[in-house]
Order: C-alpha cells, then structure tokens, then sequence
C-alpha cells in the first residue's frame, strides 16, 4: 500500500500548501473510493447549468437533506447561488456520453444547449435528467465553505427512482458499471 503524510505548517497545526506531487497523490488516493455518478444541475432565469459530480452524500433522513460540493468558480455554482435549488440527478449505466459531456469546462456551447439532453422539473424549476435512476429536488437550507469549493446542503422537496435502472460508477479515474453475477 502506497502511503504519505501531508505535513502540516509548525503554527496553528494548519495544513502547508499542497505540492503538485501531493496533488496527484491525493488525487489517485482519492481514485480508491468507488462513486455514483451524477449531474447536478440549476436553472436561475436564462442560465441552464449542470456539471457531473461525484461529491454528493446523503446528510439526514428526517429531515430529508442532501449534500453537494461545488467549485465557487462554476457556472453551476452560479445557478445554485441565484435560484437557491438545485437537483441531482444518478446517472444510468448508460448514460456515460451524457457524464463525460457535463464533466468538460463551461462553454457557451455547453450552456446553451444542457449537452442536447432531454430534461424535466419537479418542484424547484431545477433540471432533472430524463433516463437518470434516481433524482433530488433540493431547496437550499445551509452553504458552508470549503476550500475552493463550496458546500450547499439541501432539503429534499421532490424525488423519484427507478427500481430497474443500473447506476454509472466513478472509480480508478474510470467510469465502471455493475457486473452482473452469473452473467
């Protein structure tokens, strides 16, 4: 097992600012941790947005609440900020030409046609991904910063799954789907 400590700065017990060697090595640690694959997506007046994410955890059951963490530099974050929503959608197996298109940077081109997928509402007006097997229509309760990223919890207003629907993985820097046993 490949291990290493990340020094920490002698005052105040803070963390020294990351090499880009400690960078990658976060990164392909990180890699280690199996994920479902989601888009979260905002609409705030003429901006559509959405961008694949894979730090999203469940927070309570009751209420229900949901966590997403979102870089403050996004056009997603934008939307989250303006409209105070947003939803999640779990991507399918099959779904991967969809996650790879809301993984590359905003473009004007992304914005404006929502990478040509087909979409729904539920309560808040954010957009849910039609084919995903499980969505959350969340309305801001908290944010709390996080680095460059910002923490939005959400309570969740409207949600619905699929019981037949196969989840998109995140894993080893890969998309994954499930191995069926036997098959």
């Amino acid at each position: 097992m490949t291990t290493e400590r990340i020094e920490r700065a002698p005052a105040g017990g803070s963390v020294a600012p990351m090499t880009d060697e400690q960078r990658r090595w976060l990164r392909a640690m990180m890699a280690r941790f199996a994920t479902g694959v989601t888009v979260v997506a905002a609409r705030y007046g003429p901006l559509l947005a959405g961008m694949t994410a894979n730090a999203v955890a469940s927070v309570s059951i009751d209420p229900p609440l949901l966590l997403v963490a979102i870089n403050e530099s996004s056009e997603t974050h934008k939307a989250i900020v303006g409209s105070h929503s947003f939803a999640i959608s779990v991507l399918a197996g099959e779904q991967q030409a969809l996650a790879e298109c809301f993984a590359q940077p905003t473009s004007a081109a992304k914005l404006q046609r929502f990478c040509d997928a087909p979409w729904h509402e539920a309560e808040t007006g954010s957009p849910i991904l039609d084919g995903a097997i499980a969505f959350f229509d969340c309305r801001i309760t908290e944010t709390h910063p996080g680095g460059d990223h910002v923490i939005f919890i959400g309570e969740i207003v409207a949600a619905g799954y699929d019981e037949a629907g196969d989840p998109l993985l995140w894993f080893g820097s890969q998309y994954r789907r499930l191995a069926r046993e036997g098959g």
